[in-house]
């Protein structure tokens, strides 16, 4: 860009450098003209009648304005009736003499290896037939020398131009990218779905049209996810009851207590499947729901016991971990932990991160559940772990790592907990369980004493 600003400018310098090169020879001969005109026409008024002969009085002034500090070399002659009156006789006459009275004309000539500029002008005297030329010429060195020294002082004068224009360059590309960068940043700092249109408030002229389209391309967006979502819950949704009718049958297969066979093993696999799909479309409607909690709609947090949440959310999954063999220890502080959360969906985070956790263990294995002080649960257990590579995409929909292909699940265990954790404004972290195999998640909700600011919103 700099570059591209700074080529446009040299040529504009070179262009004005040239024009006021063209400016300043134009001033310096009109000025000296002037001064040689002026003294031609100050030797044309002396001219007078005397006797039938023209006579003149040179002044010492009509030749003394002609002075200057370069000593040029003045000549003149005075012709009427083509006879010389005075003057240089082989100084050039002018290609085009002058006719009529006061009439100047200005030509350049060469004379006695100068180069010199002549000024004629034409004075009718009574009873004269044809008027008397008067001529004055002067040599060019003040001309030149004051040409250069203007042309010298233009060119340091589009130096200066230039080093200052190259100087405060930097700095207005800044000044005038300094709207888009917030613009970008602006852009750059949204969370995760959020489509909430840009405000104009700091957005130049320039640049509306460009948050305009980019406000449009948001709001076509949140329309699809929006259908996107619809269409999950109320797939889910619908799907609930058939589910509900099919596991009552399979239940009343099972109380018929059916022959051991290939009857027997074909309603234990559609139980289990059932309940897999069951499962399943109730993390697609929570995932849902948080999705929708984080993306709009008001804040409905407000100060709630952590110890309580994480208490009921454990006692829920107890018998989960006595089905699976799985020893499941709780451990809080007696008094009360106060976070700002909503208590439902507080609940359900910490319920998806104790079901996994009891899902991933090795056999007989250990899950414990910790509240502290400061709004922080942490959840562990004694399986594989999440490698630290992995755990940047453990998040996403439906991921499932290569040590959980063989373990039932859905792999929407923790994209539930990150949708959740972003609409309530908390923060997870996975790490290693210490030294012994196992994984480490610790939550860090909004603690209800602080004040509630931007960044415990919900997104």
């Amino acid at each position: 860009m700099m570059v591209g600003m700074g080529f446009p400018l040299a040529a504009l310098a070179v262009l004005l450098g040239v024009g006021g090169a063209v400016t300043i020879n134009e001033v310096v001969e009109g000025v000296n003209d002037r001064l040689l005109g002026a003294s031609a026409r100050a030797i044309a008024e002396t001219l007078a009648l005397e006797n039938e002969e023209v006579t003149l009085d040179l002044p010492a002034s009509a030749l003394g304005m002609l002075e200057n500090d370069a000593r040029d070399n003045v000549y003149y002659s005075v012709w009427a009736n083509g006879e010389l009156l005075t003057g240089y006789p082989d100084l050039p006459r002018v290609s085009e003499l002058p006719d009529d009275d006061g009439e100047m004309v200005f030509q350049y000539a060469q004379y006695r290896d100068y180069r010199i500029r002549i000024a004629a002008v034409a004075r009718k005297v009574p009873r004269i037939n044809e008027p008397v030329i008067v001529e004055v010429a002067e040599t060019l060195e003040a001309r030149h020398a004051l040409r250069d020294r203007m042309l010298v002082a233009l060119a340091m004068l589009e130096a200066l131009l230039i080093a200052v224009s190259l100087g405060l360059l930097p700095l207005a590309v800044r000044w005038g990218l300094a709207p888009l960068k917030r613009v970008l940043s602006a852009m750059g700092t949204r969370r995760e779905a959020d489509f909430t249109p840009l405000p104009f408030d700091y957005v130049p002229v320039e640049l509306r049209g460009l948050v305009g389209a980019f406000n449009g391309l948001l709001g076509r967006l949140d329309a699809a996810m929006q259908g996107i979502r619809r269409f999950t819950a109320d797939a889910s949704h619908q799907m609930r009851t058939p589910l509900s009718i099919l596991r009552a049958h399979v239940a009343a297969l099972r109380a018929a207590k059916l022959p051991a066979g290939p009857a027997e093993q074909s309603v234990v696999d559609i139980e289990a499947a059932t309940g897999r799909l069951q499962r399943l479309l109730t993390q697609l409607l929570t995932l849902a729901r948080a999705e929708g909690v984080r993306e709009g709609g008001p804040d409905l947090r407000a100060p709630v016991d952590l110890v309580e949440i994480a208490r009921a959310a454990s006692m829920e999954h107890a018998p989960q971990a006595v089905k699976m063999d799985i020893d499941l220890h709780f451990d809080a502080p007696d008094d009360a932990v106060p976070i700002l959360s909503q208590p439902d969906l507080a609940g359900e985070l910490l319920g998806n991160l104790i079901d996994n956790a009891i899902r991933y263990n090795r056999d007989q294995g250990v899950v414990t559940v910790s509240v502290s002080q400061g709004g922080v649960v942490v959840v562990e257990d004694e399986g594989p772990g999440i490698p630290p590579d992995a755990r940047a995409t453990a998040f996403e929909r439906f991921g499932r790592l290569a040590p959980d292909r063989g373990r039932e699940g859905s792999g929407l265990g923790l994209a539930i907990v990150r949708a959740l954790a972003d609409s309530l404004g908390a923060e997870i972290e996975l790490t290693d369980r210490g030294v012994q195999p196992g994984l480490r998640v610790t939550v860090r909700f909004p603690s209800a004493s602080r004040k509630k600011t931007g960044a415990d919103a919900p997104a």
